[in-house]
């Protein structure tokens, strides 16, 4: 009876890895230090790293303007915002998958805790009806009462070990599912946090380059294969 529970929690176990994650969100903060984005325009992309890999290394440096070779990094910013748009989609789309299990799993852990309340509700039932087959009256000459009272023990002694390995079985999948809530509900906090922080990257990216981007607006144009936005330090 627990096996479709195992399930729930062997899946949960699988989301609560987000290394692959944290790939695309390395390859953007790779491809923006190459570029020598100001490290101050990707301070949300190293909390959401953080977020997802907390284990990973946030180390990053613009460098200067010799550092920048052509195929180091992002060519421009669309570059930039098109490889952060993937990886956005990835979290949302791992956020999704962990919101869907956690109904499936609170759908279950519900069905679980009702099956225990009826199985106790049964035991105390069975125990009951024990009780009764013991107290019935037996008498000599017997005309059948001896059978009659140990059939009733019987099937209340059966009553009340169904009733028992069920309330083990409920007790059981309470336990697997709420191993499973254990690891979703952080799961889905840390996938939210990432995400929150990946949307405000690109404000981030336009408050820091404002003077470039009204540079651009005006009719400027930046070097295509120059460092298309200088670091702090250049």
């Amino acid at each position: 009876m627990t096996g479709y529970e195992e399930t729930l929690l062997t899946r949960a176990e699988m989301l609560e890895d987000t290394g692959d994650l944290a790939q695309p969100v390395l390859a953007v903060l790779a491809g923006a230090q190459g570029a020598g984005v100001d490290p101050r325009a990707v301070i949300s992309l190293t909390a959401a790293l953080q977020a997802l890999d907390p284990g990973a290394s946030t180390g990053y440096s613009a460098g200067s303007q010799k550092d920048r070779r052509d195929g180091s990094g992002y060519g421009s910013d669309s570059e930039f915002l098109e490889a952060l748009s993937d990886a956005e989609d990835q979290v949302r789309e791992h956020l999704r998958e962990v919101k869907e299990l956690q109904e499936q799993v609170l759908a279950a852990l519900d069905r679980a805790q009702q099956d225990l309340g009826q199985a106790r509700h049964d035991l105390a039932a069975a125990r009951n009806a024990l009780a009764a087959a013991y107290a019935m009256r037996t008498r000599q000459p017997c005309d059948g009462c001896h059978a009659a009272r140990a059939a009733a023990i019987a099937d209340a002694e059966a009553a009340v070990a169904d009733a028992e390995a069920r309330i083990a079985d409920a007790e059981r999948r309470i336990a697997i599912c709420e191993a499973a809530a254990d690891l979703l509900d952080p799961l889905a906090e840390r996938l939210t946090r990432a995400l929150a922080q990946l949307r405000t990257a690109p404000q981030d990216l336009g408050e820091i380059y404002e003077l470039i981007y009204q540079f651009v607006r005006s009719g400027g144009k930046l070097p295509r294969y120059g460092r298309w936005i200088e670091g702090a330090n250049a």
